[in-house]
């Protein structure tokens, strides 16, 4: 799991039928102060989320199959919750 921004929704003419319905996501991982920390990923949104929110995102092999109760679900990470606040002590 890991804390991101999100910075951009996905728009696209031809998809996967996996995501039929479903809101897809640019996201950027960040640290726990908001710094970017490595390369964008797209994410697909089961919480509500919408650009500028800190999430929580993350995934495992048949954890989308599980959630969108689908055979096949080629999505690899899935925004899991919204981030209210982020509490932490920089040592």
């Amino acid at each position: 799991m890991f804390l991101a921004r999100v910075v951009n929704k996905v728009i696209s003419s031809e998809k996967h039928r996996a995501y039929n319905g479903k809101i897809m996501f640019v996201v950027q991982p960040v640290f726990p102060n908001g710094r970017a920390d490595g390369s964008e990923w797209v994410a697909i949104d089961y919480v509500g989320a919408g650009i500028g929110d800190i999430v929580v995102c993350g995934g495992a092999p048949g954890v989308a199959k599980s959630v969108f109760n689908i055979e096949l679900a080629p999505i690899r990470t899935l925004i899991m919750a919204i981030v209210d606040k982020v509490d932490f002590r920089d040592i």
